[in-house]
């Protein structure tokens, strides 16, 4: 299984925000991210406005403003960030290309339960846990 590159800089923004000292305080702007990830500005616009959709971060325009967010790190899992961020259910898709096996397959029930074990796996970990990386502490001083 491979996340796709949404949810790889969803993940990447959510971390950044949650390392700040004061992460629902400090406040961050969508394109100075998109230059320190190395994303295109217009792939990060489209990944705050999911997250503050679902709630997961604020957006504040004008001058001051960006993005910073909502709730506390250790109330945002990273299951439920990938729940939002990842386009699909399942592993494979028997419906939109038809497969005479598709009623009684083997195969598409394993990969499922895999992906769904995948998913409360993740549940077990929060921003909170994940964004004391020492790395990603001297990223924050080097772009503050």
């Amino acid at each position: 299984m491979q996340l796709t590159r949404f949810s790889d800089i969803s993940l990447r923004l959510l971390l950044y925000l949650a390392s700040r000292d004061h992460p629902l305080d400090a406040t961050v702007t969508a394109r100075a991210t998109s230059t320190l990830f190395q994303v295109p500005y217009t792939h990060m616009v489209k990944v705050v406005y999911q997250l503050a959709q679902h709630g997961l971060i604020v957006t504040t325009k004008g001058k001051g403003g960006g993005l910073r967010l909502a709730r506390s790190p250790e109330s945002i899992g990273i299951g439920e960030v990938l729940r939002i961020t990842e386009p699909g259910k399942s592993v494979i898709d028997c419906f939109t290309q038809p497969c005479p096996l598709r009623f009684d397959c083997l195969l598409k029930h394993a990969l499922d339960e895999g992906y769904n074990a995948f998913f409360v796996h993740m549940d077990k970990f929060t921003l909170a846990d994940l964004a004391t990386m020492p790395a990603l502490k001297q990223l924050v001083q080097l772009s503050a």
